[in-house]
């Protein structure tokens, strides 16, 4: 009896290790492609913010960087070391603006705000 079930364990065992064993072909190789067909993308255009600045910024000799507060407000420094703020909201502001530097660029958009997940703090139950 031992040997019957020593034999059957064994055959078992090599039939399982042989199950184990099944070779199986590896994939094919890609196809070769011919990237002499293939151009990359233009770069992206620069944003046309940038070259109004640049353009204002070789108007005004005088001035240094041009910065927002908000969308209206803005802040002119100098290459003297003063700064200069203006409401865009007044109309005084804007005229003096306009008259002393000429068109101002558009204001670059304002960053997304940040997604902030709210906390709640686990609630542990008395028994």
């Amino acid at each position: 009896m031992k040997k019957i079930i020593f034999f059957s364990l064994a055959a078992f065992a090599a039939l399982s290790s042989f199950a184990q064993q099944k070779q199986t072909k590896p994939p094919p190789p890609p196809p070769k492609v011919n990237v002499d067909k293939f151009v990359p993308p233009p770069p992206p255009p620069k944003e046309p913010s940038n070259r109004d600045y640049q353009a204002f910024l070789k108007r005004n000799p005088t001035v240094k960087r041009l910065t927002w507060a908000n969308q209206k407000t803005v802040h002119i420094y100098l290459k003297s070391g003063k700064q200069e703020t203006y409401d865009l909201n007044k109309e005084k502001d804007l005229q003096t603006v306009k008259n002393k530097y000429g068109e101002l660029p558009i204001a670059p958009p304002q960053p997304p705000k940040p997604k902030v997940k709210k906390f709640a703090p686990p609630v542990i139950k008395a028994d």
